[in-house]
């Protein structure tokens, strides 16, 4: 009965951080005032409104398109089997913005992970400068950790067709 109670008393609390009703209204000498409580007095204009909350589907935080732009993430491999579903997973978990290049089908990036670790070994993920090869969880979020990546995905951070958001583009050197 308890646990109910706070859950009710938690979800009035939280309800109210969605929706905000305000007031706009003119006094008598012409000046223009916003508060969520009711004037009391003659008003000339009163306008009641509600503001909806301020959330753009699709976006990624701050912190989220800083790590993405100092520190991007592509990771090599697509079919290769649990490792690179689990990299993926993982990933996608953790709402990370990535570049997937799939070297058993794209000639260019079966270069490009030669040149990176001289052998075709996947998965391999990059972030920003440091490589790993293969897939080891606690490896992949202390990496994804120092490169400064939030640790958990943030609500609304994925789109609703199911993919991540684009990464920003890199700036010029």
């Amino acid at each position: 009965m308890r646990k109910n109670a706070v859950w009710l008393l938690l979800i009035m609390c939280t309800d109210g951080a969605w929706a905000t009703e305000f007031y706009r209204w003119v006094d008598k000498s012409g000046a223009i005032h916003y508060s969520d409580q009711m004037p009391t007095g003659h008003v000339n204009k009163l306008e009641q409104r509600k503001l909806e909350p301020n959330v753009i589907d699709g976006q990624a935080s701050y912190v989220m398109k800083d790590a993405a732009i100092k520190n991007p993430v592509i990771l090599f491999g697509a079919d290769c089997g649990p490792l690179c579903s689990n990299a993926r997973a993982l990933l996608e978990k953790r709402g990370i913005p990535y570049e997937l290049k799939d070297p058993q089908k794209v000639k260019k990036d079966a270069e490009a992970l030669n040149a990176l670790t001289g052998a075709m070994e996947l998965p391999v993920i990059k972030v920003g400068k440091e490589m790993i090869k293969g897939f080891e969880p606690n490896q992949w979020n202390a990496m994804l950790n120092d490169a400064g990546y939030p640790k958990s995905k943030i609500p609304g951070a994925s789109r609703k067709d199911g993919k991540l958001p684009p990464l920003p583009p890199a700036p010029h050197e």
